[in-house]
């Protein structure tokens, strides 16, 4: 039989381990330049953020594409003053899904070879 420990454990287990997957959101000094026209950077200014791509940073100002338009719709393009911006983060938000949709796969599929596995029975009635 699975140890009590074990099946109360599971469940915190798997919600600790799903903290570590997402997007990876990190913060970063404001490059110079552009960075990958692909690359999703969350643009924080007034205690909110906004989610864009094809970002380019200038002397006074950091321009890029809402996240739902096309790279290449400049008509989309939108603009803020470098001091207006409070910081920078990039992400992978579909790397992130994909990490997690393998975590709880994982854990599903080592979670069955263990109950089934445990007591001898092989999970077959």
């Amino acid at each position: 039989m699975i140890p009590r420990v074990f099946a109360a454990a599971a469940p915190v287990l798997l919600v600790l381990g799903g903290s570590g997957c997402g997007a990876g959101w990190h913060r970063v000094e404001t490059p110079a330049g552009g960075v990958a026209p692909r690359q999703q950077v969350q643009v924080w200014h007034d205690d909110r953020f906004e989610r864009w791509h094809a970002v380019t940073v200038g002397p006074d100002s950091i321009t890029g594409v809402p996240y739902w338009r096309a790279v290449g719709c400049d008509s989309c393009r939108l603009a803020l003053s470098r001091p207006s911006v409070d910081s920078l983060r990039f992400g992978n938000p579909t790397a992130g899904f994909w990490k997690t949709v393998g975590l709880i796969v994982g854990t599903a599929a080592i979670t069955a070879a263990v109950v089934c596995g445990s007591d001898g029975s092989g999970c077959v009635d």
